[in-house]
């Protein structure tokens, strides 16, 4: 059954309720019932019936449940350091070389580029890790969302991260329904020069975070709660930050390569980086290294004989702190499969189907794919969707050499859409790490994200009519940075 412009009502109804609720999780649910009365016709039984299987694939997901997993011994682990007083005294240590807002900010963007192996990793630890030096400086919580979680999508264009074997395996399912052949290294590495939308984001990530303006001032007027027992203050140390934090980051890239290179041996595949990455069970890894992580942190506690007794109850109440944001990835999920089951993405793809033609088609591609993440909250659901879209559409038109800019253009069309939505993961863990709320977060950095969109858009419209690549990404850059340059101001920081 085709449900046609009926397939977005819960994508509507998601949205609708977010903003005007605040409450992200509650949004999501009600999107999941506005789709689930859609699918029955309204039917009272069958409907409730359809709620109750989606609810179920919410919470009985497994990649889900570990991914929830992952967020909430963070979240533990974080609250152990801040009791610990370990923040505060990094941000001490910091700030006699970090002694404004900008080297604040800046820093936090280097901290972040660093952390591109995993964008639920890096949004977590340098939102949290970087909060109280960019408080001491004056550095609203908005503007640091902003920018940890811009420059977290950095994972999208590493090779050695934990997205890049999914990416390229799209791009080989893809390419194989239009016959033509190539590995995920390959496919992966001839989209790199065309991922307009993400570097863009990045350097304008970075302008912002030198210059300390940006479009978001005239709603950016919320302070940090600083609530830091004095106590902890005088008796912390920097390294129950720093300890916890390397151990994490190396047990987890030691993780990934070895754990994947076990399965490429179980398997008898060709050893390359990119399928060594691609076998490891990353969610795996990231719980093991944070597990680690808190084993660390508590003997170095134990070391400094700074073990209270309470360590249990801040493991417990940092993971209380995560529950809405794990409740936010659960009922992603249910608007997830609602939204496929309702043809969602076909349908918003065939909408664009008349106006198609080889010189706007890496445009179009790049718009669908950012409709169809904030349709779905999902931008790995969008490559899946999108990509074999995009391969035949070129394949159709005899544009075969279309294909690598097509691929950036699916995915940095993906990462866009979790930038203009509250109920996407990483938004919803960004805002938890810099304590604000997601809609406020969003709220702040849309015109940002809407500004580079556009110089996507200009760049792949450009790249389209087969201008030269660097003409068409200087192109884009030129009007990011002519819109900064005349717009964006400094927030007055006031309090509500």
């Amino acid at each position: 059954m085709e449900f046609g412009w009926l397939s977005l009502i819960p994508a509507i109804v998601t949205i609708v309720v977010a903003l005007s609720t605040k409450r992200v999780a509650l949004a999501l649910f009600f999107g999941v019932i506005a789709g689930a009365f859609t699918i029955e016709a309204g039917a009272l039984k069958d409907s409730l019936f359809s709620i109750w299987d989606y609810l179920l694939l919410s919470f009985t997901d497994p990649e889900r449940l570990r991914i929830v997993l992952f967020i909430l011994l963070i979240g533990g682990m974080l609250q152990i350091i801040y009791k610990a007083g370990g923040y505060d005294a990094f941000a001490g240590r910091l700030s006699k070389r970090l002694s404004n807002g900008r080297r604040s900010r800046v820093t936090t963007w280097g901290i972040s580029m660093l952390l591109f192996f995993d964008d639920y990793a890096n949004v977590l630890i340098s939102g949290a890790s970087m909060r109280n030096i960019n408080m001491r400086n004056g550095v609203s919580p908005a503007l640091l969302a902003y920018i940890v979680d811009v420059v977290a999508i950095m994972a999208s264009v590493m090779i050695i991260s934990t997205w890049a074997a999914f990416e390229g395996a799209v791009m080989v399912d893809a390419a194989e329904k239009i016959g033509r052949e190539g590995s995920l290294t390959l496919f992966f590495l001839e989209s790199l020069p065309y991922h307009f939308y993400t570097y863009l984001a990045i350097i304008l990530a970075l302008v912002v975070a030198f210059s300390g303006k940006w479009f978001g001032y005239k709603l950016d007027n919320k302070l940090y709660s600083d609530n830091t027992d004095e106590n902890n203050k005088a008796n912390g140390k920097a390294s129950y930050v720093v300890i916890p934090v390397i151990t994490l980051i190396g047990s987890a890239l030691i993780g990934l390569f070895a754990s994947g290179t076990y399965f490429l041996l179980q398997d008898g595949q060709s050893f390359t980086l990119i399928n060594i990455l691609g076998n490891a069970p990353s969610v795996d890894v990231l719980i093991m290294s944070t597990v680690l992580a808190i084993i660390v942190l508590l003997f170095r506690l134990y070391r400094d004989k700074k073990l209270t007794g309470n360590e249990g109850k801040s493991l417990l109440k940092g993971m209380r702190s995560m529950v809405d944001v794990s409740l936010v990835i659960f009922m992603a999920t249910g608007l997830a499969a609602v939204s496929s089951d309702l043809g969602t993405g076909t349908f918003i793809t065939s909408s664009f189907s008349g106006y198609i033609t080889p010189e706007v088609l890496p445009a179009l591609i790049f718009i669908i794919s950012m409709l169809i993440t904030v349709a779905t909250g999902f931008s790995w659901s969008s490559m899946a969707i999108v990509m074999p879209i995009a391969y035949q559409m070129a394949a159709a038109e005899g544009m075969s050499e279309l294909i690598p800019m097509l691929s950036a253009a699916v995915v940095s069309g993906a990462v866009s859409g979790e930038h203009m939505i509250p109920y996407s993961e990483k938004a919803v863990m960004t805002a938890a790490a810099c304590r604000i709320s997601p809609v406020y977060h969003i709220r702040t950095q849309i015109l940002q994200t809407l500004t580079v969109f556009t110089g996507g858009v200009i760049a792949f419209i450009l790249i389209g009519f087969q201008t030269p690549l660097i003409v068409s990404f200087l192109a884009g850059l030129a009007f990011v940075l002519m819109m900064h340059l005349v717009f964006a101001r400094k927030a007055v920081m006031k309090t509500e």
